[in-house]
């Protein structure tokens, strides 16, 4: 029992210790930058705003600055976090997100109302911030149709898992199942030695 223990106690070390570099990230830096995927929206109309330059999962504060009225008299925001709009009056709004494994992240956002919108994003640690970039919401571009545009966004940006850190899971757990076969076999030559 004892032999067994130590084997998946030294199989788990393993598999522990070897999944560090991967949490760390191995990444280069990436110059700090933004851009929005459309600069010019109809009302309601959903755009993500993308950046990078933060650290690894960092939190980020995005800041949407209204510009030129008519916007600066109470327009409203919608981000996919949000069941509801969040009316703003005069103020900048602020939003916040998660940077990835690569210091990068992609928030959608939709405005409701006409004008000229400035965007910025600040790592809550690093203190690094991309943009301005402007973004302006034509009210030429509005939906005609009739029905209202909903505030709809693709999702929260994708952190998904570092591939670094599920080639480590997998070697870890090969590792483990390695010390258990090990101890299994070690346990039946005993056996069988020591019934010849």
């Amino acid at each position: 029992m004892k032999k067994t223990l130590a084997a998946l106690a030294l199989a788990g070390s393993i598999a522990l210790i070897g999944s560090a570099p991967a949490v760390a990230g191995t990444y280069p830096p990436l110059p700090p930058q933004a851009a929005v995927s459309d600069g010019t929206v109809g009302p309601g109309e959903s755009f993500v705003f993308r950046g990078q330059g933060m650290q690894p999962f960092e939190t980020i504060t995005i800041t949407v600055t209204p510009g030129n009225p008519p916007a600066a008299s109470g327009a409203t925001f919608g981000g996919t976090s949000v069941v509801g709009k969040i009316p703003v009056f005069l103020a900048p709004q602020t939003f916040s997100a998660t940077a990835d494994a690569q210091g990068a992240f992609a928030y959608p956002l939709a405005i409701s109302e006409a004008g000229t919108y400035s965007i910025t994003a600040t790592g809550n640690t690093s203190g690094v911030t991309v943009g301005p970039v402007t973004v302006t919401v034509a009210a030429s571009l509005a939906n005609t149709g009739g029905a209202p545009l909903a505030t709809t966004g693709g999702g929260l940006a994708n952190t998904g898992a570092d591939s670094g850190l599920v080639l480590w899971t997998i070697v870890g757990a090969g590792a483990l199942a390695a010390g258990a076969a090990s101890v299994v076999v070690v346990r039946r030559r005993a056996k069988t030695e020591a019934a010849a």
